[in-house]
């Protein structure tokens, strides 16, 4: 049965610009406050601290995606379809089991961790063993903080989903930092910055649950907990290992490009990657915002109001795209200046990748159309082969090109991903991006 719309899902295309607006900006403000923590904490810590900091904090998200189980994009599908049928208790349900499962992984991840520490207990020097010790304590709020924000996507409070992450979490690092550094007038040792980042996470985690329980629709406290677990697993287990292969893809080219060809190129291209991943900023932003609506549509048989959804998101996705590649290929010179003149030679390798990047942006609405319409299955199968091409053609082209290389093989597999995903949804859902 169509559920009864409420006053803001029968205007869906006012909702959703006031959604994306709300998360563009703060995304923005994001990208500014998380640039200005990085270059402060390089600042008041040097160098050598510095790289320490971050090669230990490098390994926080790999963990933090094992605790998450695929939970994650699981709550934004099913809190999103139980919101739409004042379904409260399964709502309840799920957020006990997610909260359960996320914590036991956190242990055994912990048992691991301890296991491998003893193991290596004479390779690793006292000083870096407390800052992993003090990353790994990071895992569990950063875990439990990622579930919190797929639950009230889901609610489509996108607003408090967003604000923890992208603007409290780095204005108080760059601010305790700040002051560890004034206070002492030497520079930040990575114990003392482990440990601010510590707080820094733990506060953002009590803030976030704070907002999470102020969100709740007033139902679900008083709702008895309704279980559903294989449901969930049915979609959480593939995410799981579709989110693993989306990470190792994501870090596949940087890797193989710094063990074939030198760090150099390696640095290179991770700079002029991460300008042109600019133009996936509008997918990013679109994804928040529709997936839960996506999900809830089409649980609700509600066809036609979802394709006039998707077209109003492509529309608007691809003006960002048009706009934002546009852009970074007329300063691209300037921009890659910013990071040293040595990067200005990544010129022509920065516009490979932004015509890929560029490509995926116009085509990733795909994937997050399957997977919230409980096709997570078939996006897994997606995302392998196209893991199964990516490696051996990035070892061929790097070989014969280089760094160019890396970026034609990565930006023709990602393509390939996508345009099947879209070619599927039609297929399957009788759904496209153009109507």
């Amino acid at each position: 049965m169509i559920a009864k719309l409420r006053p803001t899902e029968a205007r869906p295309h006012v909702s959703l610009v006031r959604n994306a607006i709300g998360t563009f900006g703060l995304r923005m403000g994001g990208i500014g406050l998380s640039f200005m923590a990085q270059a402060i904490s390089a600042r008041f810590m040097g160098s050598d601290h510095y790289g320490l900091f971050v090669y230990a904090l490098a390994f926080t998200p790999v963990l933090s995606w094992i605790a998450q189980l695929g939970l994650v994009q699981t709550a934004i599908r099913y809190v999103a379809i139980y919101n739409s049928q004042r379904d409260f208790g399964a709502i309840r349900g799920f957020m006990s089991f997610a909260t359960r499962g996320t914590l036991g992984a956190c242990l055994i991840i912990a048992l691991a961790a301890g296991m491998t520490g003893w193991i290596l207990k004479d390779d690793v020097d006292d000083l870096r063993r407390r800052v992993f010790i003090l990353a790994l304590l990071h895992v569990p709020f950063l875990a439990l903080s990622e579930l919190r924000v797929g639950v009230l996507r889901g609610l489509l409070k996108i607003g408090f989903a967003e604000l923890p992450e992208n603007l409290v979490r780095p204005l108080l690092l760059a601010i305790m930092l700040s002051a560890a550094y004034f206070g002492s007038e030497e520079l930040v040792d990575p114990v003392t910055a482990m440990l601010i980042s510590l707080a820094v996470t733990m506060a953002n985690f009590l803030l976030g649950s704070i907002w999470l329980r102020q969100s709740l629709p007033e139902g679900v406290s008083g709702s008895s907990p309704s279980y559903r677990k294989q449901e969930w697993l049915n979609m959480a287990v593939p995410m799981f290992v579709v989110v693993g292969i989306q990470l190792l893809i994501s870090q596949l080219d940087v890797l193989l490009i710094g063990s074939m060809v030198g760090t150099e190129q390696a640095g290179a291209y991770a700079v002029a990657a991460r300008i042109a991943e600019f133009t996936a900023f509008g997918l990013v932003v679109a994804g928040s915002v529709t997936a839960p609506l996506i999900a809830a549509r089409w649980n609700d048989r509600a066809i036609r109001d979802l394709q006039r959804l998707l077209k109003f998101t492509a529309i608007g996705n691809a003006l960002f795209v048009l706009a934002a590649a546009s852009l970074i290929a007329g300063l691209g010179k300037g921009i890659l200046g910013v990071f040293g003149t040595s990067f200005v030679d990544a010129y022509p390798l920065m516009i490979v990748l932004l015509a890929g990047r560029s490509l995926r942006a116009l085509t990733g609405l795909g994937t997050i159309l399957l997977t919230m319409t409980g096709h997570q299955t078939e996006v897994t199968w997606l995302m392998g082969v196209g893991l199964t091409l990516q490696l051996p053609l990035e070892l061929y082209l790097i070989g014969e090109y280089g760094a160019m290389g890396a970026a034609v093989a990565s930006g023709v597999v990602m393509a390939c991903i996508d345009a099947s995903a879209l070619a599927l949804a039609k297929f399957r859902l009788k759904l496209s991006l153009v109507g």
